[in-house]
């Protein structure tokens, strides 16, 4: 692949993420009655995530792929996995829930009340949600990964030691205080702990900027690729692969691996 395929594939796979899971529909269960009204843009929004998910886990992987040190090899084999991951769960998610939800479309009144449950139970099914946290762990360990890869030789070792810690406070941080329906408000406290995370970062790494960016990334696209947090993360995720392909300082991590 030519250095400016490679380009283009960065910067525009989270660009399109972003934008696209801007106007994801948001609704709280029960699932018919929540996504019925949206049911025209969900499959084919989903349709399309199966496309640039994908792009995205090669995109983060041609990021670290000329920086030859271990946690660059853990961020792609970590990246590798989310692509498969995360695709199965839009797939099946996405796909399969609008599927099914189109289909209950023409059901009578009776059928629908029996059939509505049966929708319900599949959306939160416990194959779907172990399929959605192995995707967005996927994420997290690739993206934190990254940071530490392009973390200069002298800061490496504090920031892969942070790194461990943020994975741990994320997840607590992910299972105890972010909103399982998509449409509730996401608590101060938890902004304030990925807020806390990107601080730490920036005043600990270096080169600061992208690695802090990196770090946000994997916590906000983490959590969820609906708005507000998928979007907020695939910003970081462009903005730090813009400061990595076009400022020089990243090329001294290359020199001291």
């Amino acid at each position: 692949m030519s250095k400016r395929l490679e380009q283009l594939l960065i910067f525009s796979a989270p660009l399109l993420v972003g934008l696209l899971n801007l106007f994801h529909p948001m609704f709280r269960p029960p699932v018919y009655a929540g996504l019925i009204q949206h049911i025209s843009w969900w499959i084919p929004l989903h349709l399309l995530n199966l496309v640039l998910f994908p792009l995205l886990g090669l995109a983060g992987y041609l990021l670290v792929k000329d920086v030859h040190n271990l946690a660059s090899v853990i961020a792609r084999v970590a990246l590798a996995l989310f692509i498969p991951l995360y695709a199965a769960f839009d797939a099946l998610a996405g796909i399969g829930t609008g599927i099914l939800v189109r289909n209950a479309e023409h059901l009578a009144a009776n059928d629908l009340t029996l059939v509505g449950p049966m929708i319900d139970s599949y959306w939160s099914s416990g194959t779907l949600n172990a399929i959605a946290a192995l995707g967005s762990m996927a994420w997290m360990i690739g993206m934190l990964a990254a940071a530490v890869a392009f973390t200069q030789a002298e800061r490496r070792r504090l920031v892969t030691g942070l790194t461990i810690v943020f994975f741990l406070i994320i997840g607590w941080a992910q299972t105890h205080l972010f909103p399982t329906a998509s449409d509730m408000a996401i608590p101060l406290t938890w902004w304030l702990i990925v807020a806390g995370i990107g601080v730490v970062t920036l005043l600990s790494a270096k080169p600061r900027v992208p690695t802090a960016l990196l770090v946000l990334s994997a916590a906000l696209f983490g959590a969820s690729h609906v708005p507000p947090t998928g979007p907020l993360g695939m910003l970081c995720f462009l903005g730090a692969a813009i400061y990595l392909r076009t400022n020089r300082e990243p090329q001294l991590v290359n020199r001291e691996s």
